[in-house]
């Protein structure tokens, strides 16, 4: 029996309660709409005044709080006149304009007027029918007396008992009160909303593994080491997002360099049968030549800076002074300006993709010298390099030979770089860190695509295709922003996944 649609009726819902409290807000309270305010209500004089043995004054204010504007035929017929307020117990005196502005304001209409005690209700105060465009309004000025001549108590601002009495056509008049925070009914209706938002957001989160695209199998994935540790944090988001999931889930990572992934791929390929081998391989660049059957798609754009011992005295290093150094005519940092201590480089093997980087985008197109030390210390005679340098297989290895020997220098994937920070420095190329945004601005030249290949397209409900969607898409995405990276979907152009 398949469970209650839990997300899709609070996402209506959220759709459907703001928009009925918008059609009632707007044709059913009113469009048109009149408010009144008592601004004001207190004794005055401390004795008889103008005829008022027991006077106070009382500050009305009429506004238009509709959406459209109140015109002359907007009041009701029947009502001789606009408005009419009621000031139980209390006899209307005068009542008059007290900013006395000109001539559209409400003295020529209302002049200072003396009501008739006489009359059968002087508590009531009668207003002109004032056309009013939207948010204008007017102000009268009350002169009252007590119709019993008791004491009656201080009143002020809104506590007034005054009551309009009058209607208009197709609309309302209310009384409005100042208000220094939130109506009760905006909060009520903020507290509705939020309530779905948490709610819609646990039952997300319960359902979370239907949303997974989960498959079962086992799934091997080779090589790049500097992605490694996005791909080590997916496999285990993956993992549990699919624990409810039927069938086991397991994934096996041996990362040991770009290039040397690819070719395992495709000689996995080569003896698979028609859906290809559960095999996916990362590489830091494209694949080059020789590997037909591999289908690549871009996964990420990533970084990689130099790294250099904090012996050397170097944080900052010229494209130029780099190629020499690699180039081995420079052997000492004292001929970049650093100490006199002996350069000593830190490579990686040959199948490494940030080393095709470093010699695609920073050497030029040259290449890295062949090794000449096994420890990174001691030279073996090869005198067709004058560099010394040795190799190591990962970037972790690299990070920690070039912590350790002075005067070394190499190079890795820059967010496990800047983790390293303290025991070693990252070198800036021309002035520029390692930066995305840089890169992007096309001032930081060292970095590479991120690929995923495919041996042939995998089937749709195969571990392979279902893992490589996962890191692809949302959740993936978040790990890859994680590690320092930009996923190619945050690019303009995420086909090119390469700096604008």
């Amino acid at each position: 029996m398949d469970t209650f649609p839990w997300e899709i009726t609070l996402t209506v819902l959220g759709v459907v309660i703001p928009t009925v409290a918008g059609v009632y807000e707007f044709f059913f309270i009113g469009r048109k709409r009149l408010g009144y305010r008592i601004q004001m209500d207190t004794r005055a004089f401390g004795g008889e005044f103008a005829g008022a043995r027991h006077p106070s004054l009382v500050l009305v204010r009429v506004e238009n709080n509709g959406s459209v504007p109140v015109d002359v035929d907007d009041y009701m017929e029947t009502d001789p006149v606009g408005l009419s307020i009621r000031f139980p117990r209390r006899r209307v005196v005068r009542a008059f304009d007290p900013t006395r502005r000109g001539p559209s304001s409400p003295t020529n209409v209302i002049p200072d007027l003396n009501q008739d005690p006489e009359r059968a209700d002087p508590d009531v105060l009668r207003l002109p029918r004032v056309p009013l465009n939207r948010n204008e309004h007017y102000k009268v000025l009350v002169l009252l007396d007590e119709l019993d001549g008791d004491d009656a108590p201080d009143r002020d601002g809104d506590e007034s008992d005054a009551v309009m009495v009058s209607r208009i056509k197709g609309g309302r008049v209310t009384r409005t009160r100042y208000r220094a925070g939130v109506s009760r009914g905006v909060v009520a209706l903020i507290t509705v909303m939020a309530s779905l938002i948490v709610a819609l957001y646990y039952v997300s989160g319960e359902n979370s593994t239907a949303a997974v695209d989960c498959a079962s199998g086992e799934l091997t994935v080779v090589g790049s080491t500097a992605f490694r540790p996005v791909v080590e944090e997916a496999a285990g988001s993956y993992r549990e997002a699919c624990r409810d999931a039927p069938g086991e889930v397991e994934i096996h990572i041996r990362a040991a360099g770009s290039q040397e992934g690819v070719r395992t791929l495709d000689e996995a390929g080569r003896g698979a049968g028609e859906d290809g081998p559960a095999m996916l391989a990362f590489s830091d660049g494209r694949k080059g030549d020789g590997h037909p059957q591999l289908l690549p798609r871009p996964v990420s754009f990533s970084l990689f800076t130099l790294v250099v011992s904090k012996e050397a005295g170097v944080q900052d290093l010229t494209p130029e002074q780099i190629r020499r150094i690699y180039s081995g005519r420079y052997r000492n940092w004292k001929d970049v300006g650093g100490e006199d201590l002996p350069i000593a480089l830190v490579g990686r093997y040959s199948s490494s993709g940030s080393r095709r980087a470093l010699e695609e985008r920073v050497l030029g197109g040259a290449t890295e010298p062949n090794f000449t030390s096994q420890d990174c210390r001691s030279r073996v005679a090869r005198p067709d390099n004058p560099a010394l340098r040795c190799e190591r297989g990962s970037t972790e290895e690299v990070l920690d030979t070039v912590a350790a020997v002075p005067g070394a220098l190499g190079y890795a994937e820059a967010h496990a770089a800047a983790a390293e920070a303290d025991r070693l420095h990252l070198v800036r190329i021309d002035g520029q860190p390692a930066e995305l945004d840089a890169a992007d601005r096309g001032v930081y030249p060292y970095w590479a695509t991120e690929y995923a290949y495919t041996y042939g397209q995998p089937p749709a409900d195969s571990l392979v295709a279902g893992f490589l969607r996962y890191i692809t898409l949302e959740v993936g995405q978040d790990v890859i922003r994680e590690h320092g990276q930009r996923p190619c979907a945050d690019l303009a152009n995420p086909r090119l996944c390469r700096p604008s």
